[in-house]
């Protein structure tokens, strides 16, 4: 799991190696071209000499103007023999892939939108690696699968209740900032609270944000390899306590350590203190019990700080 700042470098090189690539694609059909046809070949060296010319020219106080025409003949000769062989003069220039930037990566002093794409999208891979993203997105969450008998806990249909949820969460996307709220999605196996906070990452990711998803267990194993092995490069706390949003899924399966407790309030305070938001998911569903688990100073950041959202009906997976 990379940090904002090493995914924009990997995103940076990426769009590097296109260019480098594109400029040897071009070099490789422009020799081919001229070993086949020399009279071509033969054009563009008397262009690179009139060039060369009016550059001894400006730089030595010569004669512009007969540099000038010399050069003007070169070209129109070089054009020639071009269409002559049966090119046309794109031939022989590099196929960006980004028109803006030319794949340099920057545009008008500025990192290109092409950067940020290839960054939005090595970040999907790293959260598609870990989690079903590709199959979440809140066209395919089903709301008929639930059930229309009323729930007496809720007063109304659990597929109602989910209906009025997952129009929540879309307006959760569409006004996402800084200030949204943290999230906690709670209720049995199988409800649907991975898909809904992942369709929430996949919308959030999509509109140019930073999004981090990481089940609890992974976070507690990567961060106990972390913490003993000093050798290590990989920096998951850094890049969960910065990214703009951060899905933490299935708390209450990660193995309980003091150290699991310490680094996980260390990183609910930080989001909360800079103002990132934080989606959870768990099984638990007694709050009781979140407390025991995690001691009362965890459990209060963490419920205090939250929406929570409590799943209801039957496990959707058996379906």
């Amino acid at each position: 799991m990379r940090t904002k700042d090493e995914l924009f470098r990997a995103a940076q090189r990426e769009v590097a190696a296109y260019r480098q690539q594109a400029v040897m694609q071009a070099e490789t059909a422009r020799r081919a071209a001229y070993a086949a046809h020399p009279a071509l070949a033969e054009a563009d060296s008397a262009h690179l000499r009139a060039g060369l010319g009016l550059a001894k020219a400006a730089a030595l106080g010569g004669n512009m103007d007969t540099a000038r025409a010399v050069l003007t003949r070169a070209d129109e000769a070089l054009a020639a023999a071009v269409r002559e062989a049966g090119f046309s003069a794109d031939d022989f220039k590099p196929a960006y892939r980004c028109p803006l930037c030319e794949d340099t990566g920057m545009r008008g002093g500025v990192p290109c939108r092409c950067v940020a794409d290839a960054a939005r999208r090595l970040r999907r891979d790293e959260i598609n690696a870990a989690s079903p993203l590709g199959l979440c997105q809140f066209a395919s969450f089903e709301v008929e699968r639930y059930s229309d008998a009323v729930e007496p806990e809720l007063g109304i249909s659990p597929r109602e209740y989910m209906g009025k949820l997952l129009n929540y969460c879309r307006g959760y996307v569409a006004k996402f900032s800084q200030n949204s709220p943290n999230l906690l999605f709670m209720g049995h196996t199988g409800l649907g609270k991975t898909h809904l906070a992942l369709a929430i990452a996949d919308a959030v990711l999509e509109g140019g944000h930073d999004v981090l998803y990481t089940s609890a267990a992974a976070l507690a194993a990567q961060l106990g390899r972390e913490h003993f092995n000093y050798t290590t490069n990989d920096e998951w706390l850094a890049a969960c306590q910065e990214a703009d949003l951060l899905i933490l899924d299935d708390l209450g399966t990660e193995y309980i350590t003091p150290l699991t407790i310490s680094v996980l309030y260390e990183l609910i305070n930080t989001r909360m203190l800079t103002h990132r938001p934080t989606i959870y998911t768990t099984n638990i569903t007694d709050q009781s019990v979140f407390v025991a688990r995690y001691t009362e100073k965890v459990a209060s950041r963490m419920l205090g700080g939250c929406k929570m959202f409590k799943f209801f009906g039957t496990d959707q997976r058996l379906k």
